[in-house]
């Protein structure tokens, strides 16, 4: 989409009334009602610890399976709609999260998020891997802000922690099947309990059929925008004394769908082939149908040890992903440019940790990390009249191997009852070696081969003082230094290997609950200056994207969340980010504008369209300084009600909404394609007659909002759109 003025007066005024109306009202509402219901406590591992999420100096949002059932996340991609600070990028089968606007807009292969994902632990080195359905989810936690020290890699926005439900000591079952508009089929089912005194274990299914596509391909006249999905989960769990703790877990998944592979010549653009965009922006006009097929599984082994003074901890992980991907990257009738992604991924790791048991004056850990990760494009393939014909163009071979070191320890002194100083040292070693040759085919031109090698090591660190003013009242300042490692690009074999990004963040923070435990509101402040910010410059007809470094960004920003129990039916929960990020520095950044246009070197853009598109894009280069930086939108804000209340003896009656306002970004660093203001209506009508059997209608973006989780350019421009209104109905039994 190109740029448009928008009028954002009227938008912010209506959000800061939502906003000011809902925290004034909650006071008023809790102290009408003391002696309720309040608060449960909420425990994280953002430390590597279990803690109250209130005693933890670092801005984390915690996301149960409860409030996700109640507001109907299904998958890591619902989290940007329950929590405002976190945006996310759907690539083909990769998915990026952006953090307080920190993020990478690229997914070629073997290139890491800017934000960390782990699952029980263990760190997903492929962005595939976090596309994840939830089948036996406990929380979700969300870290935001730099996380160098404990996490380390790659978390230098910040990280997603998804944590899974263990069996218990009683034999317990979940299951659900539900249906929905476009032909959509759902089922999950969870089952656990103890098989012995010391071992219990546990199995859980998700699966969704969507057979009805959002929209057609007007060309093959085939649907797009549908797929299916479907993974197992188990763990078990061993604990043949109160100090001793071994859960090994195993998942497997597959899918195949389209719903971000199947581009659509953009609304405002011409194709280079001259055809038009289709009037349904869920409609394609695409020579081919495209779509992804991805096979993710992984294993795990977790060790728990109290030895007395320190409890050792082990974390040895394997994961292995596999991608098939078809993309019409010129997005016409006209075969001119068909792209082909074959890719593997392996990765192996192991954590050791000892932290200190006693707390009295001084608590401490320190840990060593090991991780190696192979890569391998198997090829990725460019076919097309742009490339020289129908069955011409070229194959490219290449495997990247990455092995990461690393060392760390983090001290928290207590110098009083109130008063904790945590300071934190990492040390982080990365060897690459990439090999690969790219293959000509239909012609006769050579062979082309290239090898190359780098390495990169360096230290983050953390600073952080805390001051309890009374158990329901704490102020934190810290200073964090994040990293994300360099890298090279698989599908671009001969480009230099991008340098590693360094994020230097401080933050103030105040968390607080009020009216006798009723009410939790957290407060951050945060400003970062990230050097040599990584991310992808389009290429002109080309076959891949290049990656490059930014020279600087700063990132300032102001942030709170809350829940609140207004009474024993009614709960209230909701956060607000607001955000200023851009570049500071970014002489050499790439620009495509729409034909006819022509390069100028002056003023803050680096071209200048001079008449109506006629089809393709001109690439240009100029200062991107002052440029908001990608998927950063200057104000986000979530609300959401619960109400649940007893229908005499005829049992339960719950209610929830929850309303996401975003108003807008930017899709790359030119500022050219934009994402204009959006909201999105979620909710959820549930009666259970029996405590163990409930029915649920539920529906998602119920104001049919249009909006986009991807738009670029290659030829021409394309795009991506969000899923439009969805509704369905859903029966839950439990025991």
């Amino acid at each position: 989409m190109p740029v448009e003025s928008r009028t954002r007066i009227p938008t912010v005024v209506i959000l800061n009334h939502l906003v000011g109306l809902s925290l004034a009202a909650i006071p008023a509402s809790l102290n009408a009602q003391p002696g309720s219901a309040v608060l449960e406590e909420v425990v994280v591992t953002a430390q590597r610890r279990e803690e109250n999420l209130q005693e933890v100096p670092i801005a984390v949002v915690a996301l149960s399976a409860e409030t996700m059932e109640n507001f109907g996340a299904v998958s890591t991609a619902d989290i940007p709609q329950l929590v405002s600070s976190v945006q996310l990028l759907r690539s083909g089968p990769s998915s990026m999260f952006f953090v307080r606007g920190v993020g990478n807009i690229s997914g070629n292969t073997g290139e890491e998020s800017a934000n960390a994902m782990y699952l029980d632990g263990v760190y997903l080195y492929n962005k595939a891997q976090a596309a994840m359905k939830f089948n036996s989810v406990e929380r979700v936690e969300v870290l935001k802000g730099p996380q160098g020290t404990l996490f380390g890699r790659n978390s230098s926005g910040g990280l997603i922690n998804v944590i899974t439900r263990e069996p218990g000591e009683e034999f317990e079952g979940k299951f659900s099947a539900g249906y929905g508009n476009y032909d959509t089929y759902s089922g999950q089912g969870y089952l656990g309990g103890p098989l012995t005194e010391t071992l219990s274990a546990d199995i859980a299914f998700t699966g969704t059929d969507q057979r009805d596509g959002w929209g057609d391909n007007l060309t093959t006249g085939d649907e797009v925008s549908l797929g299916w999905d479907w993974a197992l989960r188990s763990k078990w769990v061993w604990i043949p004394a109160d100090t001793f703790k071994l859960v090994f877990s195993a998942d497997y998944g597959k899918q195949e769908d389209d719903f971000v592979t199947s581009f659509r010549l953009s609304q405002h653009s011409v194709g280079v082939a001259g055809s038009r965009p289709a009037k349904n922006p869920y409609d394609s006009i695409s020579g081919s149908d495209d779509g992804n097929r991805q096979r993710d599984r992984g294993l795990a082994l977790n060790l728990d040890w109290d030895l007395g003074p320190v409890t050792l901890t082990s974390i040895t992980g394997w994961r292995d992903n596999k991608t098939h991907t078809d993309l019409d990257i010129d997005t016409e009738p006209a075969p001119l440019g068909i792209i082909t992604i074959n890719n593997t991924t392996e990765a192996i790791q192991q954590e050791l940790r000892l932290a200190s048991n006693s707390a009295d004056s001084l608590s401490w850990q320190v840990g060593v990390f090991y991780m190696d990760a192979e890569v391998s494009l198997e090829p990725q393939s460019a076919r097309g009249l742009a490339f020289g014909g129908l069955d011409a163009g070229s194959d490219i071979f290449s495997t990247m191997d990455t092995q990461s070191y690393a060392g760390f320890g983090e001290l928290t002194w207590h110098v009083t009852n109130d008063t904790h100083i945590t300071a934190g040292l990492r040390y982080t070693a990365d060897d690459l070696d990439i090999d690969g040759r790219i293959v000509p085919v239909g012609s006769s031109a050579s062979i082309l081969t290239n090898r190359n090698s780098e390495s990169w090591d360096g230290e983050t660190y953390r600073l952080a003082l805390q001051h309890d003013f009374s158990d329901s009242l704490m102020l934190y300042a810290s200073y964090n230094r994040g990293y994300k490692s360099g890298t090279f690009s698989t599908p671009a074999i001969f480009d230099p290997p991008v340098e590693p990004q360094d994020t230097d963040a401080y933050e103030i923070g105040l968390k607080s609950e009020l009216f006798e435990h009723r009410l939790r509101l957290n407060l951050s402040g945060f400003y970062y200056e990230i050097s040599d910010y990584q991310t992808r410059a389009s290429a002109n007809q080309s076959v891949t994207s290049r990656l490059m470094n930014a020279a600087e960004v700063e990132v300032e920003g102001f942030e709170f969340d809350f829940e609140a129990v207004v009474s024993e039916e009614l709960r209230l929960v909701g956060s607000a980010t607001f955000l200023n990020s851009e570049f500071s520095k970014f002489p050499n950044a790439s620009y495509a504008y729409p034909k006819p246009a022509v390069c100028t070197p002056e003023g803050p853009n680096a071209g200048e369209i001079i008449g109506a598109p006629v089809g393709g894009k001109l690439e240009c280069v100029g200062d991107a300084a002052g440029n908001k930086t990608p998927w950063s939108p200057e104000i986000t804000a979530t609300l959401g009600a619960i109400y649940t209340t007893q229908l005499s003896s005829a049992g339960e009656l719950k209610l929830s909404v929850h309303y996401n306002y975003n108003d807008g970004y930017f899709f790359e660093p030119d500022n050219f394609n934009e994402q204009s203001s959006f909201g999105l209506w979620n909710a959820l009508v549930a009666y259970y007659p029996k405590p163990d059997l409930g029915i649920e209608l539920w529906g998602r973006n119920l104001s049919d909002e249009l909006f986009y989780v991807q738009s670029s350019s290659a030829f021409s421009y394309f795009e991506a759109p969000g899923a439009p209104r969805t509704y369905g109905i859903r029966v839950n039994y439990s025991f």
